[in-house]
């Protein structure tokens, strides 16, 4: 009988010290500390941003909603609210006087801005609100209405510009950060975060324009937003965002950085875009073209036909040509061929790789504007 009892007590002996582990456990998981597990702890207060963000550790894996934080935290100072006004004709009342609102972001701390053509085309004024809350009026330097991109600039000092990212290496599926002015500068610097939905996208927009090897987010960006940053994990812009799906939700599409960078360089030089152009008439290979011309390959890229004159006929360039190469890009479709030849620049020597008889040529071809040629 004692047995019985020793042994029942020593039974609850053990189911005591069970509970007050498992106590002890929940609330060490509950405290405080940085554990790897904690996924919402919020991060310290950055300074002025001088470089990209380090995710070097677990910050982009296992802390989403600190690293989006710390990523607006970051760009915030950089992007600003664009207020247009501009002289309409209403054929009930005249003249009259009709405001717009957009995004930008600052690139430059000499007071350069970054933004959409269609939120300053036509702007008969132009006011720029800071993140601090300063209003300046801003001049346009220079716009590329096929690309829907324009850069204004600013006097002002103390500005924080941005850090521009790498877009071609972005991944599907991975962080995407838009920060802008939805619906007005009364919700100026919102924040919303998605993912890269997709890449090289192809839209057209209400006014007419074809924009190409768009980058694709769920980040919600509303009107107001045009002209604002995508930004990435790092807190890099990889894209000015443009445009979203009317006809469905969670479709927004932003202009690479790759893209915008070349398009920047020439606005800052020239005050204009100079399209460089080498006077090929291109198309990819089908099966009535290679028979055509006898190819033995059955896709990629031919010259159709070349302009007399063009830098590609006076590199030697033939119709019938295969191109396989401009420069180190790799060409395998027209896309490819226009994206390749839209990040050259004018004057400056490129290597020019071709397929011709079943030789490989390598040519050298120098870029012009097509009113040069």
């Amino acid at each position: 009988m004692n047995r019985v009892r020793f042994r029942q007590g020593w039974r609850m002996l053990l189911f005591v010290l069970f509970l007050m582990g498992a106590f002890l456990a929940g609330a060490a998981i509950r405290s405080g500390g940085s554990r790897p597990g904690q996924l919402l702890q919020a991060p310290e207060r950055m300074s002025v941003p001088t470089e990209p963000l380090s995710v070097a550790d677990d910050t982009m894996s296992l802390h989403p909603y600190a690293t989006i934080s710390a990523v607006a935290e970051r760009v915030g100072p950089t992007v600003v609210g664009i207020a247009t006004r501009q002289r309409a004709y209403d054929w009930f009342y005249g003249a009259v006087e009709q405001g717009g609102v957009g995004s930008g972001v600052i690139f430059d701390p000499a007071g350069y801005i970054l933004t959409n053509d269609h939120v300053v085309a036509g702007a008969g004024s132009i006011v720029v609100t800071l993140a601090d809350g300063r209003q300046l009026a801003a001049e346009v330097v220079g716009t590329d209405p096929g690309m829907d991109l324009a850069v204004v600039r600013i006097r002002a000092k103390d500005l924080t510009p941005a850090i521009f990212g790498d877009s071609d290496r972005l991944r599907v599926g991975e962080l995407a950060v838009a920060i802008g002015n939805p619906l007005g500068l009364e919700f100026q610097r919102s924040v919303t975060a998605g993912i890269i939905s997709a890449l090289g996208r192809t839209i057209q927009t209400d006014d007419g324009k074809i924009l190409e090897n768009l980058i694709q987010t769920d980040a919600p960006i509303n009107p107001g937003n045009s002209g604002g940053p995508l930004v990435n994990a790092k807190g890099e812009v990889v894209g000015i965002n443009s445009a979203k799906a009317q006809a469905a939700e969670g479709m927004g599409f932003s202009i690479p950085i790759s893209q915008v960078r070349p398009i920047v360089e020439e606005i800052l030089a020239y005050g204009r875009v100079r399209r460089p152009w080498l006077g090929i008439y291109a198309a990819e290979i089908n099966r009535e073209i290679s028979a055509y011309f006898n190819l033995s390959q059955k896709e990629g890229v031919i010259a159709l036909d070349v302009y007399n004159g063009s830098p590609a006929g006076t590199a030697g360039v033939k119709p019938g040509d295969v191109i396989t190469h401009i420069g180190s890009t790799r060409i395998g479709t027209l896309r490819e061929f226009t994206s390749a030849v839209s990040r050259l620049k004018v004057g400056v020597k490129t290597k020019l790789s071709l397929k011709r008889d079943s030789r490989s040529l390598t040519l050298t071809i120098v870029p012009t504007t097509q009113s040069d040629g």
